[in-house]
């Protein structure tokens, strides 16, 4: 610790300077500097900052200055910093991990710096020789090394810091500077009310509001401190700005902008400091204005022209009573405008300073009554003394005055302030409504009860903001506050009576509420408490629920601005909550549980701009607008939901309905049972391209039965559907990622659908976080489709079993998807557990599909029975083997042939370039039925046994091109059942002009094969206009006549069905009738 001898900031600067520029390798690389006594530091570091003078600059070329003296978090410093060395762009990832935060429930103060920004800072001030200057406004030491400034050791980097700002006088902070610092002070005995001046320069620089009072309201506060803090408790975190304002420091009287510039310096200003009453060694040294300001120990010595007046009658409370006040003690002091009195004795009935109109503010802190004989008798003085007052501060005193009609009138015209604590100034009760100019009334833990029993103590109380009831135990019922249209805060701490809070009575002007059962610490004395409700306070920013409340069964925050709600076992203790309901809490973004979740029989009921959440005892029913919200709805151990319900319908989707239609929704697909009722948005598969064989029908054959059965994916267990809107790239939060392991990992029932985003249902780099693996250990069913971005729709995991309980996999409408398991890393080992229980495979329309599973493993598949795959062009092998498992196949007791035991039925349409159903030969001894169109290139059919002859259904042509192993291989003609379609012809020719009769035949057919479509289908324009022309052109050459444009609808009277129309018109004006297509004209 090093003095240094100067006189002001530029001397001080140059002082500074010479152990800045000290380079040398014995030099300090931190320099604290401490100020004078705490005063005028930060004056000194700011100066150097922004005016270093050339010396330095030629040393340093990098000058960084962060001015953190405001402390709010690591993070708030770390975007200091970087604002600046980075360029703009990069702020935004601190937004993006603030939002990650808020999903999270971080409250800002915990906030840690950002790992990435940190490493972007080094980069960038590794090329320079920085010297860092540092207000630090924390309450410890901080690294700087950690938010990315370059380690002084390594790269020559220089630190100028302090503790001191914003008036921080407390002796003790700047003992926590350790000894790897160089410590320089400064001590002058003449200079402090010119060092204050400099302080106060400071503060008024953080803000527009504060004008020159500011270096008198530093003065009355330090000067008073000084007095005697340790015998007088000012309360200056209470009453510091109403000090400043009823002194007359701060002008401007009942004018609410005085209160506001008085609240803005307090805010400024680390009052924190002065809780303790500290004492700056320098304050008895203040030039102070000549007995304005007056701490008096046991004496009642006060000059004519004193403003403030606090007066100690004993050092503590445990000391006797003082003697009374003499009655004259304030008959001099028309001046005088604050007065607290501490530990006196005095008679209530006709208190000594009754005779000062002019005060401003009155506070009684544990006071004593001194009745006189006969005072019963006496009549009252007049109390001039609330003529005037602002302010009634009522601390451990109970002032039993009854106020008359005249007092009350006094008091109402002006007070804006009551508080009162341990204490009272009323007899029997007090209806406060009658202070109609009050804006702020704290009643802590009265000696008695204040109530009424009207329920109307605050009725039009339209100026009241802030309203604490906080240790009152007498209180049952809330009083009605609907008329407090201004009221922001209302605290409820430790009142352990009450019943019920809400939602009549209370204003929707409230932005903060708190219910803090355990701030006594008394574990007995539980609150009987069962119902709050807050809904409809549409500003209500601030919740706060702490304590133990064993009665609570319902909390609804509807319609609020709650962002976070804290219901950790440390902080609130609710066993018996029945109800949670947050309907309408659009800012909603983070709920934290008790480590065992909800109650076995709460109700949650969420709705945001981030979810909708249904849950009860038997279902739960959610849909995820924001992925990072799913975190709120699994337990911090990841091993459970946070409610208790048995089913869930999880829908992870951006909806584009409004609130009604998704409510609505809500309401008609939930049954009783937690099933969701009705079947998804149907929609063809049949794509718009030439189909071969159009005038073909196949009995049974419906190529888009694997779309359309969705009653078989009606959720009767577990279910999440994930729909439009929803991505899961740049998901880096480590609870999000484990949340959706678990939730897919529980999840039985998985349909995804709309979705433009995703490339896969779950990248990979989200398949492991830690420990926890996701192999869809539940998956029983899987609906993919129109997913137009979807590559890869499952990612694997290596060496570990996956889908074992998967039944039925169904994927249709995926134009970019290249295969549905993804490939991995061959092992040869048999894996009797992966895809044990798979029973069938559909897929439409997936034309760039290439494989569907390659066999990495031995999969059994025995439980396989249906193939269905139609529309899918480039799909070359279903089943593609490795080399190392074909190895292990051709050494097995049936050689080179894999067993598909179950496997019954195989459909394949439009599957130009398919080759093989499985690289390995296929034993299918149940096999029943085979339908195959288009499968040019397939050229082997599995193996079967003699008994089973199952019926193959195909084009003549394709049939006599297959290759055969022969009958002891169970793989011959003759073990088979072919059939042949009876329209089946041989492939046109090539040729530009369409015949006549081909066009009627065609005609016919269209007709026919549309008439058949079921009433769901909507023709569009394309397909109704090639089926005009066809018909058009068929009926020409039967002579029908053509007046041109008609509308099949018969929205025109030529379109209406006539005799001279030919039959294949007509046919398609019944069609388009029938269907509701399009209207279509004939040309």
């Amino acid at each position: 610790m090093q003095r240094i001898y100067v006189d002001n900031i530029e001397e001080a600067v140059q002082q500074l300077i010479p152990y800045l520029e000290d380079t040398s390798s014995t030099a300090h690389k931190a320099i604290y500097f401490d100020g004078w006594d705490g005063l005028a530091a930060s004056a000194v570091l700011r100066a150097i900052a922004e005016d270093p003078p050339p010396s330095l600059l030629k040393i340093f070329n990098k000058i960084i200055h962060i001015d953190c003296s405001r402390w709010k978090s690591r993070r708030a410093l770390q975007r200091t910093i970087a604002q600046e060395v980075l360029p703009h762009r990069v702020m935004d990832i601190f937004d993006r991990q603030d939002e990650e935060d808020d999903f999270c429930g971080i409250d800002e103060g915990s906030r840690a710096e950002i790992g990435f920004i940190g490493r972007e800072i080094l980069q960038v001030l590794m090329a320079h020789r920085c010297l860092v200057v540092f207000h630090n406004g924390s309450n410890d030491m901080v690294n700087l090394s950690a938010f990315g400034v370059p380690q002084p050791e390594f790269f020559g980097t220089k630190i100028l810091w302090s503790f001191r700002e914003r008036l921080r006088l407390n002796p003790g902070i700047s003992e926590k500077v350790d000894d790897s610092n160089l410590f320089l002070y400064a001590h002058n005995d003449e200079l402090w009310n010119f060092l204050l001046k400099i302080e106060a320069r400071e503060i008024v620089g953080y803000t527009n509001k504060l004008g020159e009072a500011v270096e008198e309201c530093c003065l009355y506060l330090l000067s008073l401190n000084s007095q005697g803090g340790n015998i007088m408790d000012y309360d200056w975190a209470t009453h510091a700005s109403n000090y400043w304002v009823c002194d007359g420091i701060i002008k401007g009287d009942q004018d609410d902008e005085a209160w506001e510039v008085a609240a803005a310096l307090h805010q400024q200003i680390n009052i924190k400091d002065y809780s303790s009453n500290s004492l700056p060694t320098f304050g008895d040294e203040l030039n102070t204005p000549l007995e304005r300001w007056i701490l008096s120990r046991y004496n009642s010595v006060l000059y004519p022209w004193s403003t403030s007046f606090f007066l100690a009658g004993t050092a503590s409370r445990s000391d006797p009573p003082s003697r009374p006040l003499p009655n004259d003690t304030f008959h001099q002091s028309n001046m005088l405008r604050v007065l607290k009195l501490c530990r006196c004795t005095f008679c209530f009935s006709a208190p000594p300073f009754g005779c000062c109109r002019n005060l401003r503010f009155l506070g009684l802190d544990g006071c004593k009554d001194h009745r006189v004989e006969e005072d019963e008798k006496q009549d009252r003085p007049a109390m001039e003394c609330f003529q005037s007052l602002w302010v009634l501060d009522i601390c451990h005193t109970d002032w039993e005055f009854a106020l008359s009609p005249e007092i009350t009138e006094q008091i109402a015209r002006n007070i804006r302030e009551v508080h009162i604590k341990k204490g009272r100034i009323w007899q029997h009760s007090f209806t406060w409504r009658q202070l109609q100019n009050l804006h702020k009334l704290r009643v802590i833990e009265p000696t008695s009860p204040w109530g009424t029993g009207q329920n109307d103590e605050f009725t039009n109380m339209v100026k009241l903001e802030f309203l604490d009831l906080s240790g009152d135990s007498t209180i049952q019922a809330l009083p009605s506050m609907s008329g407090a249209t201004s009221l922001k805060i209302l605290i409820l701490d430790d009142c352990v009576k009450l019943e019920s809070v809400g939602p009549e009575g209370l204003p929707p002007s409230l932005e903060s509420f708190s219910l803090d059962c355990c701030t006594r610490g008394d574990q007995n004395n539980n609150a009987q408490i069962s119902h709050i409700s807050l809904a409809g306070c549409a500003r209500l920013v601030n919740f706060k629920l702490r304590g133990s409340l064993p009665n609570l069964e319902e909390l609804d925050l509807s319609g609020t601005l709650v962002k976070t709600l804290d219901l950790k076992d440390k902080v609130v203790q609710a066993p018996c909550l029945k109800q949670i309901i947050l309907l309408g809490c659009l800012q909603l973004l983070a709920i934290l549980w008790p480590k065992n979740g909800m109650p076995k029989h709460t109700v949650l009921r969420i709705d945001s701009l981030v979810c909708l959440v249904q849950a009860e005892l038997l279902q739960a029913y959610a849909t995820i607008m924001d992925i990072r919200f799913l975190q709120t709805l699994v337990l911090e151990s990841n091993v459970e939901f946070c409610w208790k319900s048995s089913r869930f319908h999880l829908n992870l989707c951006v909806p584009c309905t409004n609130k009604v239609e998704e409510q609505s929704y809500k309401k008609t697909t939930i049954g009783s049972g937690g099933h969701i009722m009705g079947p998804p948005r149907l929609k063809s598969i049949i794509p718009n391209a030439y189909i071969t064989y159009m005038d073909v029908v196949v009995d049974n054959m419906t190529i888009d039965d694997c779309y359309n059965s969705a009653p078989q994916f009606q959720p009767l267990g577990s279910h999440v559907e994930i729909g439009d809107g929803i991505s899961f790239t740049r998901m880096e939060s480590t609870q999000v990622v484990k949340a959706i392991i678990f939730v897919m990992d529980k999840t039985e029932l998985l349909h995804a659908h709309d979705n433009s985003s995703i490339s896969t249902v779950i990248p990979e780099h989200m398949m492991s976080m830690g420990g926890e693996k996701l192999i869809w250990k539940h998956l029983k069913s899987c609906h993919i489709v129109r997913c137009p971005k979807l590559h890869t729709i499952f990612n694997i995991i290596w060496g570990y079993n996956k889908f074992r309980e998967l039944v039925n996999f169904w994927a249709a409408d995926l134009p970019m998807a290249h295969c549905i398991w993804s490939r991995q890393r061959a092992r040869d080992i048999e894996d009797p557990v992966s895809f044990a229980k798979l029973q069938s495979i559909h897929l439409s329309s997936c034309p760039r599909l290439t494989f569907v599973l390659q066999f990495s493993r031995l999969y059994t598949l025995r439980r396989l029975e249906t193939l269905h795959i139609v529309f899918c062009g480039d799909l070359r092998q279903v089943f593609p083997v490795e080399p190392e498992i074909l190895t292990s196949i051709a050494t097995s007791y049936r050689k080179d042939v894999l067993g598909f035991p179950n496997l019954k039925h195989i459909y394949f349409h439009q599957l130009f370039k398919l080759e093989h159903i499985c690289q390995a030969k296929m034993f299918a001894p149940k096999l029943e039925t085979i339908r195959v169109r288009g499968c040019w290139g397939l050229k082997r059919l599995p193996s079967v046994g003699r008994d089973s002859r199952p019926i193959v259904d195909c084009e003549e042509d394709w049939w006599e091109a297959l290759e055969w192993d022969g009958p002891e291989a169970g793989h011959d003609p003759s073990l088979f059942r072919p059939r042949h379609s009876a329209y089946y012809k041989k492939p046109l020719p090539r040729v530009s002009v369409l015949r006549f009769g081909c066009c009627k035949k065609m005609a016919t057919s269209c007709c026919r094969r549309l008439l058949l479509l079921p009433q769901r289908f909507r023709l569009n324009y394309f397909q109704m206009g090639v089926a005009a022309s066809l018909c058009s052109l068929a009926d020409k050459k039967h002579g029908a006549r053509d007046d041109g444009p008609s509308d099949l609808h018969g929205n025109s009277g030529e379109g209406m069905e006539r005799e001279d129309q030919g039959p294949h018109q007509q046919l398609l004006w019944q069609l388009s009738k029938k269907k509701g297509s399009y209207p279509v004209e004939f040309h």
